[in-house]
């Protein structure tokens, strides 16, 4: 093994919200990290993180804080429409990034996002939290390895608390991309991709979605798909976030189902190995109360003991350790992170057609249907 380098990392945090908050105490705790920036709109909780960090800096700018010459590396945590605007301006400063997902708001914009970077030379990695929890870096060991022979099917179902829809769409008035396939169904759409490996291309999905439950924020109840891919296998898709608040699951139930020819792979991630009911209701992260808990089914950790453990620790500390020694990753690059964002959409533009999308498919000719 050849001798690891030593990159010393100046961070800059942009968002400073329960990721942004995550990732940044991460970065405070990792012995790689020599200068640390946070920047907010909010000045008061911005200010509030800042001080908890000990960080080296604090703006409401957050052009102000890409352009300082201490830093190499940003972290992108803010809600989805500021995305592009701070992509950009971090492109441009040569830092080493790692956004939350999508990587915009509409596909024509993420796709240009994705073309500077390569310009550039640009390392732009996108947060897929669940790549770094072990059962979906142990099946897609076994997968890549051959041990289910031709994988011929495959199925993916995702059931999603309500609460996440109407949260994350609350503060966003245009709300006529952000469907439950967008904003949720891209972690288990990722996740199967991410098992099944790069050998398969999709070349068409049909789809169809049902608006009840939801048609009051403005997007679906659910979206059903079935891809196919070039070599004739297919994969059944869907997500519902239409599942009751009181659903006990704090976001994700998630079960996954691969078949190959010489073997079968099936993964139950609903989190009902772990259930807790007490008499008195307990807050959850989204800030409802319930009296019956799926522990461990927020996807990004838990606390314990004061300190926060699970896959996003995991996945900010693999970051950090990337950015400083060169070490390998598994993270979701910008262009797989444009391909999730553009399948997701062409799930939406399939359930809207009535019929199948071929693909692949262009950004503005994706982008355009969706908003006709």
């Amino acid at each position: 093994m050849s001798k690891l380098e030593k990159n010393p990392i100046g961070l800059a945090i942009v968002g400073c919200g329960r990721v942004g908050a995550i990732r940044g105490r991460c970065a405070r705790e990792y012995p790689g990290t020599e200068w640390l920036g946070l920047c907010d709109i909010d000045e008061k909780k911005g200010k509030k993180l800042a001080e908890y960090l000990d960080a080296d800096f604090f703006t409401t700018d957050y052009k102000e804080l890409l352009k300082r010459s201490e830093v190499n590396a940003s972290v992108l945590a803010t809600d989805e429409e500021w995305h592009a605007q701070t992509l950009f301006a971090s492109i441009e400063g040569g830092h080493k990034i790692l956004v939350e997902k999508p990587l915009a708001t509409n596909v024509v914009e993420s796709a240009r996002v994705v073309a500077a970077a390569e310009a550039a030379g640009a390392e732009l990695l996108v947060g897929y939290t669940q790549r770094f929890r072990r059962r979906w870096l142990t099946a897609r060991e076994h997968v890549t390895q051959g041990r289910l022979g031709d994988i011929t099917s495959a199925a993916t179902r995702a059931f999603v608390n309500r609460m996440v829809g109407i949260t994350r769409l609350a503060g966003n008035e245009d709300r006529s991309l952000l469907s439950p396939m967008v904003i949720s169904g891209t972690h288990a759409l990722d996740a199967t991709l991410f098992i099944l490996g790069g050998s398969k291309q999709p070349v068409e999905v049909t789809s169809r979605a049902v608006t009840n439950t939801m048609a009051g924020v403005g997007t679906q109840d659910a979206t059903f798909n079935i891809f196919t891919f070039d070599d004739g296998s297919i994969w059944s898709m869907d997500c519902s976030w239409g599942m009751p608040v009181n659903w006990p699951a704090s976001t994700y139930s998630l079960t996954v189902g691969i078949i190959g020819t010489e073997g079968a792979l099936t993964i139950d991630d609903t989190h009902a190995d772990m259930i807790m009911a007490t008499e008195k209701p307990l807050p959850s992260h989204r800030g409802d109360e319930r009296n019956v808990h799926l522990l461990g089914s927020y996807p990004a950790g838990d606390v314990s003991d004061g300190q926060f453990w699970g896959p996003m620790r995991e996945e900010s500390n693999a970051w950090l350790a990337h950015v400083y020694t060169g070490v390998k990753t598994p993270h979701a690059t910008g262009a797989e992170g444009q391909r999730n964002l553009m399948l997701t959409m062409a799930c939406d533009l399939s359930a809207k057609r009535k019929r199948p999308v071929e693909l692949p498919i262009e950004p503005e000719a994706l982008h355009a249907e969706l908003m006709a």
